[in-house]
């Protein structure tokens, strides 16, 4: 009789060490799936208050940008958004300063810059679109 309330007992230790690593589990699940949520943006993503977007973003859309002149202090960030179904990319015209690569349709490109002075840009893919960026002190 002594050996099966060990059992029961052994058996219910068990169960509730069996429950806290599932709960361990789920918890490190959701924490993660969060985290990979919130890194992932696009474009719907650039609501700003009132509808209206932070001066920081150039949106890609309709063959222009919009701005497509933003003067901003040297060191401010600057995200393209491509809101388009086509590809783009960003392309200075030294074509050193940015060189953004594909910009996929509804994903967005971060620039930064630690200088002072004009950017003349435009989209690599198509030529005649194109944009400036002043970087003041």
């Amino acid at each position: 009789m002594k050996g099966y309330y060990f059992f029961i007992k052994l058996q219910l230790q068990t169960q509730v060490i069996m429950r806290k690593i599932r709960v361990k589990i789920l918890l490190f699940t959701v924490i993660l799936a969060t985290g990979f949520y919130s890194c992932t943006k696009t474009a719907d993503d650039f609501t700003g208050v009132d509808g209206s977007l932070p001066t920081n973003y150039i949106i890609i859309k309709d063959n222009s940008f919009a701005p497509s002149y933003l003067v901003v202090s040297s060191g401010s960030s600057i995200t393209f958004v491509n809101d388009t179904d086509a590809e783009h990319s960003i392309v200075s015209e030294d074509s050193a300063t940015i060189l953004s690569g594909v910009i996929q349709s509804k994903t967005s490109f971060y620039f930064k810059k630690d200088t002072v002075g004009t950017i003349q840009y435009h989209c690599g893919l198509h030529p005649t679109v194109k944009g400036t960026i002043t970087l003041r002190p």
